[in-house]
């Protein structure tokens, strides 16, 4: 026997496979809640960035020609009319010098551990691609040597100058007092008005030395005086490094050159468009003497809370109302306010309605659900009364631990693109191990998480 077809059965049979279809698209396509556990995290948000140094310094250029002897050392702190040097026009002081018995000079502990410090400084910053850095190496034992030989130098002049006079000797003393350096780069007169960013395309030392054994003519530069043991360092800033840093004072910051860790006054500028940071420092000043840049870590942020990503926090808006007005409830101990309202005959009536306190101000003020109220609402304290009218918003997160959502007050301590670190200590905040909804667009406070 023929089976006759059902039309209608088929039709059915093909909706219904079509139905299925759709919610199978619609369940892989659509947006799940995600849930998101709480963990405990610690974070310093550091950055490198190499500065310029800017201190008050200048280039003592010598007014007569002829050879020039020193007799104090690089780093030196000198007083004004302190002897910085000698100028010989005809080389006859030379001479005298070599006539007599030579001294044997001999290292100290101390000088052996600054030539191997300076070798090891050397050895820790060498680059293939910065020849600059083997001729700023060379600038450094010589000084270092140069000024182990100051104290016998000094000797010999005053063996000179007592069996004869040289009349073509001249002691040239210092006007000022500062600290010697005999090192040279053109960016003595550098500062903050007249900085661009042309002083950082080639951010590496290039050193001059100014000691020679040559003669030298009038005009010449001698020696580099600083006169303050105040300085600072310029650095160049990107569009989020200024965020992080403009509304600060301090910031604590560590020199990659040598370890040392100090915190440094801190001001911002902008020129031509782009933004800089000044560190201040009146200290150190003299260690970093033979570098026009260094390398500093500068820590903008450090946090120490939890950790939840930026996309689960949520803004709920609350009332702001006397904490004095918060009671609580005879027969269940709930926490309340009572709300004043008036029967048809005009008596006034009043009625405890729960609502529980999610930040408290140092000021005394308590914030409650704005959901909870209308606007304009008149709570009472006794014979005192207030309306809801007062409105601000707090950052929150939906926690779920219990199956349901309920928002809970956070406070950020670190935010980046990505994740938020809150403080652990909140009232009625969260918890290691908290589960938060990571998407609360997609549900209502107090919803039932499926």
């Amino acid at each position: 026997m023929k089976r006759r077809q059902n039309f209608l059965a088929g039709t059915l049979l093909l909706l219904f496979a079509t139905g299925l279809f759709i919610l199978f698209i619609q369940s892989v396509t659509k947006e799940h809640i995600s849930i998101y556990e709480v963990t405990d995290t610690q974070i310093a948000d550091d950055e490198v960035i190499r500065g310029v140094i800017i201190r008050d310094e200048s280039v003592i250029k010598t007014e007569k020609k002829g050879y020039v002897n020193y007799y104090v050392g690089e780093g030196a702190k000198i007083g004004a009319n302190t002897v910085v040097y000698s100028i010989d026009e005809t080389g006859q002081f030379a001479g005298d010098i070599s006539a007599l018995e030579s001294e044997n000079i001999s290292l100290s502990g101390e000088d052996t551990r600054e030539i191997r410090s300076d070798i090891a400084s050397f050895r820790e910053s060498f680059d293939l691609s910065g020849y600059s850095n083997v001729t700023n190496f060379k600038y450094n034992i010589d000084n270092t040597l140069l000024k182990m030989t100051t104290v016998s130098l000094l000797k010999q002049l005053d063996k000179v100058m007592k069996k004869k006079s040289t009349s073509s000797l001249e002691l040239v003393k210092a006007k000022e007092p500062g600290i010697i350096s005999f090192c040279s780069d053109g960016l003595e007169d550098l500062s903050v008005d007249n900085i661009t960013k042309d002083n950082f395309k080639d951010m590496n030392d290039k050193w001059t030395q100014l000691r020679s054994t040559d003669s030298v003519k009038a005009g010449n530069p001698v020696y580099k005086l600083v006169n303050s043991e105040k300085w600072s360092v310029v650095l160049p800033l990107s569009d989020k490094q200024y965020k992080k840093i403009c509304d600060k004072e301090t910031v604590p910051v560590t020199f990659k050159k040598d370890g040392l860790k100090v915190t440094a006054g801190v001001s911002t500028f902008i020129i031509d468009s782009s933004y800089y940071a000044k560190l201040d420092f009146d200290k150190y000043m003299i260690r970093y003497l033979e570098n026009r840049y260094l390398d500093i870590e500068i820590e903008f942020n450090n946090a120490d809370g939890l950790k939840i990503p930026v996309s689960s926090i949520l803004k709920k808006q609350f009332y702001i109302i006397p904490e004095k007005y918060i009671t609580k409830d005879n027969d269940t101990g709930s926490e309340g306010v009572t709300v004043l309202t008036y029967r048809k005959d005009g008596t006034k009536k009043t009625k405890f309605t729960s609502a529980g306190t999610y930040y408290k101000t140092d000021d005394g003020n308590v914030y409650i659900d704005a959901a909870l109220f209308e606007a304009g609402t008149t709570i009472v304290h006794g014979k005192q009364s207030v309306k809801l009218e007062k409105i601000a918003k707090l950052d929150g997160v939906y926690n779920c631990n219990q199956g349901f959502c309920e928002f809970q007050h956070v406070e950020k301590l670190y935010s980046n693109d990505e994740y938020v670190i809150v403080s652990k200590n909140t009232q009625n905040g969260l918890s290691t191990y908290d589960h938060i909804i990571l998407n609360p667009g997609m549900i209502g406070e107090d919803e039932i998480i499926y």
